[in-house]
């Protein structure tokens, strides 16, 4: 599940972040596997995600093709930061965090940290 995003909605998200390139409503509609849904249906959840600012749209002849406005890994950084927020002690969030970690996440972790230069502030 996508925060903020209902199942349906987290579906679809998924269908277009697999997809190399802008999709049609129809196309989304039939990368939808776990969900038996009608055309109109994956039509208005994609414009409630538009709405959202989830995808953006682009007319190529008679079609709508959809693409994600961000990345998985974008959106995932953003929940990340904004759980970092949310804490009260976010020193004792970051341990929490990292000890949840599986050992080679927390290996690159090191790595991109010590290819860091350091500045103030940081």
């Amino acid at each position: 599940m996508i925060a903020g995003l209902g199942p349906l909605e987290a579906a679809v998200m998924e269908v277009l972040w697999s997809a190399p390139e802008p999709l049609p409503v129809r196309s989304v509609m039939e990368g939808l596997t776990d969900h038996q849904v009608a055309y109109t249906t994956t039509s208005t959840v994609l414009e409630n995600l538009r709405r959202k600012e989830w995808v953006d749209r682009e007319r190529i002849g008679r079609l709508w093709f959809y693409r994600p406005l961000r990345d998985r890994s974008t959106h995932a950084a953003e929940l990340m930061n904004e759980a970092l927020n949310g804490s009260r002690d976010s020193e004792s969030t970051l341990l929490r965090f990292v000890d949840s970690m599986q050992p080679e996440d927390v290996r690159a972790l090191r790595a991109m940290l010590a290819a860091l230069p350091e500045e103030e502030g940081r």
